[in-house]
């Protein structure tokens, strides 16, 4: 299976399967990344076009590709609901090919879509613009 972190030198306790946990410093002295990447891209939005953002975790990834996730997302995002019924969509679409790979087991699914279209359009968003 895949590398885990123990918290207790016996092994006692249950393991996580991870390398890193943003801001969990009380493991980093077993080995965890506490430190997030971050990276920073130029997004330009006056080309008319919907820009997303679509945070998940490994168990969406593990049987959804990143292109397959956007597909849904745009085929669902403009819906009465938004990105709220896109990203259902998405992890609907991951528990069931969780249910055709691995049977009664799958990972914990768990994913956010951020409209940027819409963010930029809030109140508070253009409040803080210079």
């Amino acid at each position: 299976g895949p590398a885990r972190v123990w918290l207790d030198a016996g092994m006692t306790l249950p393991g996580l399967a991870m390398a890193r946990s943003i801001g969990d410093h009380l493991v980093k002295k077993v080995g965890v990344i506490a430190e997030p990447e971050v990276k920073h891209e130029v997004c330009h939005m006056d080309d008319g076009k919907h820009r997303y953002i679509v945070i998940a975790s490994d168990g969406v990834w593990e049987f959804v590709a990143s292109h397959q996730a956007m597909m849904l997302i745009a085929k669902f995002i403009h819906s009465t609901s938004g990105a709220t019924d896109a990203v259902t969509k998405l992890i609907q679409t991951s528990a069931a090919k969780w249910r055709q790979e691995e049977g009664d087991y799958r990972d914990d699914i768990t994913a956010i879509c951020v409209s940027l279209h819409e963010l930029i359009k809030s109140p508070e968003w253009i409040s803080q613009k210079p």
